[in-house]
């Protein structure tokens, strides 16, 4: 059996070896962006005042947020308050909502989604929320994230609820 002696052969062939051996360890490249897609809604049972808040988020990255009213013995549609669409991206567990445009219902008071309006938007024209989703998928908690400009009070966690 023939020896190796030569110290570049040694290295080469060392050099080799680590690199099949880092080649075989790289890491895959996986997208940490949770999918939120789908209807989602805060019930109006859990509301004293039998207000429903939903956001259907749309595969192609697109919002809809709505707040309506149903009545608590009938369980039906009583109006639309407010609507918000816009575009969503996720980065971090975060969910960063932007382009947004708002519409509220006439008076300021629950009705058809006919008589919603666009309203100028008097705050930032994006939102982000602190996100987590239940293991199960059915469950997602958003804690808005307050702006340095912005007087908030202690954030609280809000859940919604698959659909």
């Amino acid at each position: 059996m023939k020896q190796i002696t030569n110290p570049a052969k040694v290295l080469g062939l060392l050099a080799i070896v680590l690199v099949t051996a880092f080649w075989g360890c790289h890491k895959e490249a996986t997208t940490s962006e949770l999918n939120i897609s789908g209807k989602w809604i805060v019930p109006a049972a859990y509301s004293k005042q039998w207000i429903q808040y939903e956001y259907d988020f749309k595969t192609d990255h697109t919002f809809e947020g709505t707040v309506t009213s149903i009545d608590s013995v009938s369980k039906k549609l009583i109006g639309t308050l407010t609507k918000r669409v816009g575009k969503y991206k996720i980065q971090n567990s975060v969910l960063s909502l932007y382009d947004i445009t708002d519409y509220q219902n006439k008076n300021n008071a629950f009705g058809p989604v006919s008589e919603l309006v666009a309203v100028k938007n008097s705050a930032a024209v994006t939102a982000n929320y602190n996100m987590v989703l239940n293991t199960s998928g059915n469950v997602l908690m958003l804690t808005y994230v307050c702006g340095p400009t912005e007087d908030c009070t202690a954030p609280q966690g809000v859940n919604y609820f698959k659909q």
